[in-house]
């Protein structure tokens, strides 16, 4: 059974209307897509292509025009509230680890903030989870005591990402999750969470525009363009050179490129460097 199912789902935004009529135009376009235990699926495209809509609506925090979405089997459409077992199994990094981030809390009371919800723990027992999954992050336990301001933007992201991984979550959908860890910190990360995978069949939704860590790290992957979801295979993306997958990928993920930058057979530079 799919951890997390959508089927057929639609959303759309309205744009304008202060002045004129508002406009109606459609992010997701009758998306059916699941996530099985264990899996890690990679999400490509532009910014602005639905890629975070389609997360949101996965968490339960956005619902969708049309279309069904199940977690761990049940039906969760439409609801403006998910029950604890299933807040508890679903958890999210967002990309901006400053905004979600309470300024006013020490590193250690943010990732104790989801311990102490679902798991009740108090006191030294807090504590020393507190500490381990500090130390997962490539921190140091003496940072709990730290505010969110003492801290880089990419060690703030690995604390967002403990508090992710405290209440040993059955999903995580990462929104470009490590684009701000340099590549030592990334590569640590994904081990990590590899080890999660195997440990407790944990799942991923990895969005990302970083095509090298999708190749890395995704079992499966899409790209999202004019809302709609296109499979491609992370390991056989040298052999899709200069085909129209490819340059449809790119186009999913990159804003036009002149024609000064491509080369004399009329390939893009970018695919030449994949």
């Amino acid at each position: 059974m799919p951890v997390i199912e959508l089927d057929n789902i639609t959303k759309t935004y309205g744009r304008g209307g202060f002045f004129r009529k508002q406009e109606r135009f459609t992010v997701l376009n009758n998306v059916d897509l699941s996530l099985r235990a264990g899996e890690c699926l990679g999400l490509v495209g532009r910014s602005g292509s639905g890629k975070s809509t389609l997360g949101r609506i996965m968490l339960g925090l956005e619902a969708p025009d049309s279309g069904t979405v199940r977690i761990l089997g049940q039906n969760v459409t439409g609801r403006k509230t998910l029950p604890t077992g299933l807040r508890r199994a679903v958890q999210v990094v967002f990309q901006d680890a400053i905004g979600s981030s309470n300024p006013r809390l020490t590193a250690g009371e943010i990732i104790a903030e989801p311990l102490r919800n679902f798991d009740k723990l108090k006191g030294r027992q807090l504590k020393d989870r507190v500490a381990e999954l500090l130390e997962q992050v490539g921190l140091s336990p003496d940072d709990a005591n730290k505010l969110p301001g003492r801290f880089s933007g990419g060690q703030l992201q690995r604390i967002c990402i403990a508090r992710a991984l405290a209440p040993s979550p059955r999903v995580i959908v990462l929104d470009e999750a490590v684009s701000s860890l340099d590549m030592l910190i990334q590569a640590r990360i994904l081990d990590l969470l590899t080890d999660l995978r195997k440990k407790h069949d944990t799942a991923y939704l990895f969005v990302t525009h970083d095509l090298r860590l999708v190749r890395r790290f995704c079992d499966r992957a899409f790209f999202m363009s004019d809302g709609s979801l296109h499979a491609f295979d992370p390991e056989k993306m040298a052999d899709m050179k200069g085909s129209k997958a490819l340059e449809e990928l790119f186009n999913a993920i990159l804003p036009p490129m002149p024609d000064s930058e491509r080369t004399s057979d009329g390939q893009r530079l970018d695919q030449v460097a994949v």
